[in-house]
């Protein structure tokens, strides 16, 4: 098995590798506390807009329905919540949500054709990772990257930094990584000691952090908190994530 990583989503959509789609600040974070504490559904959505399309073409549902997201970090007009991983993790959750972020969202719908695409982050590694393993699949991690302000998607260094995380766990089960990968893993195994403290120092860590969110970014590299995974379908022509049952 390979391991490899796109430092920003492909151009092209994979299409016969599991895919591990990484926004570690906040969107796959979050997805793992969603998911770990119990959401059923979660719909996709590639913008602000398309957001509140989808919420109201879905409707009232069973169990209750939140759309959650952000635009520059912040919950958006009209939006019931965020993108924290720490306030999710302090309310009672629906069953179902319309999620849409910055650069999350849209990783995820690139990789909406390979055979089995799943977000990941820190908090559920070591699922995500078993997970991938008895695919039995070459695997690609995509990092979801920033906009400059140029407008083009670069490396967001907080994703590689959790990517170099999964290479490690990985190849540690014997994958064998591309260079890009190695290049994940080298700036993750410079970090590792003070994971959180490096994570501050990116684009993204900063941003966030200088707007009130810093704890949240200690928790997004705390590791192995939650041990369900979401997968990504398409149903009735939309893209939704749903627990993978065990």
């Amino acid at each position: 098995m390979r391991v490899d990583v796109a430092l920003i989503p492909p151009a092209r959509p994979p299409l016969d590798t599991t895919c591990l789609v990484v926004d570690v600040l906040r969107a796959t974070s979050v997805m793992a506390v969603l998911f770990g504490r119990g959401l059923r559904a979660g719909w996709l959505a590639g913008s602000i807009e398309e957001g509140r399309a989808v919420r109201a073409a879905l409707g009232d549902r069973p169990g209750g329905i939140w759309l959650c997201g952000e635009a520059n970090s912040l919950p958006p007009e009209g939006y019931d919540y965020g993108n924290s991983p720490l306030e999710y993790e302090g309310l009672d959750l629906p069953a179902e949500a319309v999620l849409s972020t910055t650069n999350g969202t849209p990783a995820l719908l690139v990789c909406a054709s390979a055979p089995l695409t799943m977000p990941a982050a820190p908090l559920n590694a070591a699922t995500v990772v078993r997970v991938a393993v008895q695919a039995g699949r070459d695997v690609l991690i995509v990092c979801s990257g920033r906009v400059n302000a140029d407008g083009v998607r670069v490396e967001g260094e907080d994703d590689t930094l959790a990517a170099g995380l999964l290479v490690e766990r990985l190849v540690r089960l014997g994958a064998r990584p591309g260079d890009e990968a190695m290049y994940a893993l080298q700036q993750y195994e410079a970090a590792r000691d003070d994971l959180a403290g490096e994570m501050r120092q990116t684009f993204h860590g900063a941003s966030i952090s200088a707007i009130g969110f810093g704890p949240d970014v200690d928790r997004c590299c705390t590791a192995d908190v939650y041990d369900t995974v979401a997968t990504l379908r398409i149903e009735d022509g939309r893209a939704v994530l749903r627990p993978l049952e065990r």
